[in-house]
């Protein structure tokens, strides 16, 4: 499996739950102008937003806090086992993981009290991380 290259990113983030019906849009408009990761998925069944916790959206069922790191890219579309070679090595631990993945990446999330763990199975498993912004 490829070895990636991860950078922490700062601050911790929530997984916020909507039902499919919810209006979003006010809430949208000021969480895309935050300088903070920030991820909408809608299906039939419902709304999921990804964001800081400094900008939780009101309303919504919450599960957090999460830690993020990105492997960025761009990535090409082609190269297989870029997932799986980050989230074998937290499931093997019991990490729980959330991943979110964007055209150029994929972000992958550890609860907050995970995240040393995370990044010391993920250093083992020779992906390498920014490690000062990492464990801090």
């Amino acid at each position: 499996m490829p070895a990636v290259p991860l950078r922490s990113l700062a601050g911790e983030y929530v997984i916020a739950r909507f039902p499919v019906e919810t209006d979003l849009g006010p809430a949208l408009a000021g969480l895309l102008g935050s300088a903070s990761l920030v991820s909408v998925t809608r299906t039939d069944q419902e709304i999921s937003i990804v964001c800081d916790t400094n900008f939780t959206p009101e309303g919504a069922e919450l599960d957090g806090p999460w830690r993020a790191l990105y492997a960025g890219g761009p990535i090409p579309f082609g190269l297989t086992g870029v997932v799986a070679s980050l989230v074998d090595p937290l499931a093997a631990i019991g990490c729980p993981v959330f991943v979110v993945s964007t055209f150029d990446g994929d972000v992958v999330m550890t609860p907050s009290d995970w995240h040393a763990a995370a990044v010391a199975a993920l250093l083992d498993a020779g992906h390498t991380i920014d490690v000062g912004a990492a464990r801090g």
